[in-house]
C-alpha cells in the first residue's frame, strides 16, 4: 500500500482544501445512517452483494469525515485507506481488513462479482464495529 503523502502528491487522488466541518458532520452522520439502515434490512444470498457495498460504504464515509475535517478531499478509495492508516484513524489489522474489501468492492462493481452471504456478514459486523468506534473518536475529536 502507497502512503497517503504518495496520494497526496497526485492531484487526481487527493486534494488539499480548507477544513470542512460541515461536510465531516454530514458525511459521518450518512456513515451512521447508511449502517442503521444496513442493519434493518434482511440479509439474503441473493442481495449479500448489495449489502456488501452499503457496509463498505458506511466505513469510507466514515473514515472521510476525518479527511475532510483535516482539509483533504479523496478521489480514491485507496487514499482513503492510506488515510485512515498513516493518520491512526483504523489500527492495522482494521486497515489491511478494510483494503481487502476495498478490493471485494470493486471486484462487485466492475467486474459483477458476487459474495457469498458469509462475506456479507463479515463486512457488515466489521462495518457496526468500525463505525461505532469511529463516531465516538470523531465526537471526542470535534469537542476539542
Amino acid at each position: 500500500m502507497k502512503s497517503f503523502k504518495e496520494y497526496l502528491l497526485d492531484r487526481q487522488k487527493v486534494k488539499k482544501q480548507s477544513p470542512d466541518p460541515a461536510e465531516a458532520d454530514s458525511l459521518m452522520r450518512q456513515a451512521s445512517a447508511r449502517l442503521a439502515d444496513l442493519l434493518a434490512l434482511p440479509l439474503m444470498e441473493n442481495n449479500a452483494s448489495f449489502r456488501f457495498e452499503a457496509a463498505y460504504e458506511s466505513v469510507r464515509e466514515a473514515i472521510q469525515s476525518f479527511m475532510a475535517l483535516e482539509g483533504f478531499k479523496p478521489y480514491s478509495h485507496e487514499a482513503i485507506v492510506a488515510y485512515a492508516a498513516e493518520k491512526k484513524i483504523c489500527n492495522e489489522r482494521e486497515a489491511i481488513t478494510l483494503d481487502r474489501y476495498r478490493e471485494k468492492r470493486n471486484d462487485i462493481n466492475y467486474r459483477g462479482q458476487n459474495i457469498i452471504l458469509e462475506e456479507a456478514k463479515q463486512i457488515i459486523l466489521f462495518a457496526k464495529e468500525l463505525v461505532a468506534k469511529l463516531k465516538k473518536k470523531f465526537e471526542q475529536q470535534r469537542k476539542r
